[in-house]
């Protein structure tokens, strides 16, 4: 029945919705007919590029201070390490040590690490000078994945801001504030896992005098992911078009089928529903709704010889029961539906529906005219 029900609403929403669908399915046609084509006609492969992280380069500062002054905390001689903070006097050079590797399968490379002292008067927008000093340098030949290129250095913190005063002093002050660093370039160049390299890095420990102390302040291992573009030819004829050239095709052919079914039955008339179609529709929709008052039964031959009160529509029969405090009998041999109050009888007697069902169809009539009939037969005989 419920299958039913949604064929006829099926039915009778594509026969209001006729054009709008005509033309859905048209264009799902063209949209397969080209999927299919493109399938069939489009590049079979193409080359897709990828960057992917090649190898890695690590490099960091370590540093420390040897105590040089008298003081009542630190013996003369002690090597403070490490320390974010050192003391002017007690510990006026910091020495340190820069170390770079890479980390790959494989590699050959020639690594050059400069150290050079910086000096330089910079804001957050611009760098107004800079003096640069080289304090180290060292060449690692043939560095494989994992071993060390390593190069010491030190600085004079007491001289380097005297050096640093004396400039700004040369040029009568200058914007911006006074930075030192002990700044690292490591060139390489080489082969790492069979690739050719040519690059440089740089790598930065910044030294903040202050007065009493000087800050110390940069990477300990600072990884550097080097990548590369990668080339792959893929096969992509099986993702053109709608879904691919089977979901292509496949929806050329059913938006065809679809067109043609539809013209079809509008041509043969049986896509719109008939009126007993959809009165029938309506009626099972209004039974279900009163369901909670009707009650299903037999009336009795004595009640329905009485007179009755026939009503238009079965919500009108509802109205009356409700007002009565009765309950809506249906009477399914009859067909009908009745609402018995004292000596009255109302009815709503819906005509049978051509293929024959009944919900709440009524046949009552048929049998009172069969009766009548053979009474009538019988008063002849009698007579």
């Amino acid at each position: 029945m419920n299958s039913d029900r949604l064929l006829v609403r099926a039915r009778a929403v594509l026969d209001e919705w006729f054009v709008v669908a005509v033309v859905a399915l048209l264009a799902l046609a063209l949209v397969g007919g080209w999927g299919a084509y493109a399938s069939a006609t489009g590049p079979a492969e193409q080359t897709d590029r990828e960057t992917v992280a090649a190898w890695s380069g690590v490099g960091g500062f370590d540093h420390s201070a040897e105590v040089r002054a008298d003081n009542e905390v630190y013996p003369v001689g002690t090597e403070l390490s490490d320390r974010s903070v050192y003391f002017t006097r007690v510990t006026p050079e910091l020495e340190g040590t820069f170390q770079y590797r890479y980390d790959a399968d494989a590699g050959d490379l020639t690594v050059d690490i400069e150290l050079e002292r910086v000096i330089r008067a910079a804001d957050d927008e611009r760098e107004y000078w800079e003096v640069n000093d080289t304090i180290a340098a060292t060449t690692a030949e043939g560095l494989e994945p994992g071993e060390e290129a390593t190069t010491s250095f030190a600085v004079d913190v007491p001289a380097t801001v005297n050096e640093s005063e004396r400039i700004e002093e040369s040029l009568g002050g200058s914007p911006g504030s006074v930075e030192t660093a002990v700044v690292a370039n490591v060139t390489m160049e080489g082969t790492v896992d069979g690739e050719p390299v040519e690059r440089t890095e740089r790598y930065e420990l910044a030294i903040a005098p202050d007065g009493s102390t000087y800050g110390v302040d940069g990477p300990t291992a600072d990884r550097r992911t080097q990548t590369r573009e990668r080339a792959e030819t893929v096969q992509t004829a099986s993702s053109a078009g709608f879904g691919g050239p089977l979901g292509s095709v496949l929806l050329l052919f059913a938006s065809v089928c679809g067109l043609g079914g539809l013209a079809i039955a509008r041509v043969r008339g049986t896509l719109a529903p008939s009126e007993r179609e959809l009165e029938r529709l309506r009626a099972e929709y209004e039974r279900e709704e009163f369901d909670d008052w009707i009650s299903r039964g037999s009336l009795p031959a004595d009640i329905r010889e009485r007179s009755q009160i026939t009503v238009s529509t079965l919500e009108d029969l509802v109205d009356i029961a409700i007002d009565c405090d009765r309950r809506v009998l249906e009477d399914e041999s009859a067909g009908g539906y009745y609402v018995v109050d004292g000596e009255s009888l109302y009815a709503y007697e819906p005509e049978a529906f051509e293929d024959g069902s009944s919900d709440g169809v009524h046949l009552f009539e048929e049998e009172r005219t069969d009766d009548g009939d053979a009474g009538t037969d019988a008063s002849n005989d009698d007579s």
